[in-house]
């Protein structure tokens, strides 16, 4: 009986361990991959970014963006939540969201820097907390798709 158990028991082990892709192809899956060294990191980057930089609004969430032009910086984003919005456990969950949301969004934008040939520093800020997902993913959609124009026009005029 007990043999029949932890048989069952390491069976049941393996197959979960088997984990199945989410994706089956290769170059979507890094398609959606946020590697660090795409987060922007540091204060002296952060105090560059809110002294010169330009702002996109939704209810929930806001993107202050500072471009520059044929630079070989690349692009660069970071996600903030204001102490004011909550406790650190909000604070901390709202940032999540907002890197998911940004991370299923960012290909895009990031097609459009490329054809651009310009470099991106920017950060999602949370206005509130108690977000819902779906909510804040359609707003960053928005904010992204905002940015892009902005940028597509902008290389327009300069052309």
């Amino acid at each position: 009986m007990q043999a029949a158990v932890l048989k069952a028991a390491t069976s049941y082990l393996l197959v979960m361990s088997k984990k199945e892709p989410s994706n089956p192809t290769g170059s979507a899956s890094r398609r959606f991959k946020l590697p660090k060294s795409r987060i922007l990191r540091g204060r002296r980057n952060f105090q560059n970014l809110f002294s010169d930089s330009l702002l996109i609004q939704s209810p929930q969430v806001t993107l202050r963006y500072a471009s520059y032009p044929n630079s070989s910086e690349g692009f660069k984003i970071g996600f903030i939540a204001p102490k004011k919005i909550g406790t650190a456990v909000q604070r901390n969950r709202a940032k999540r969201l907002l890197r998911e949301a940004f991370r299923l969004q960012q290909q895009n934008l990031l097609t459009t820097l490329q054809q651009t040939h310009t470099a991106v520093h920017a950060v999602l800020i949370a206005r509130n907390t108690g977000m819902d997902f779906h909510i804040i993913q359609q707003q960053v959609e928005t904010l992204l798709q905002e940015l892009r124009n902005r940028l597509l026009s902008n290389t327009n005029l300069a052309n």
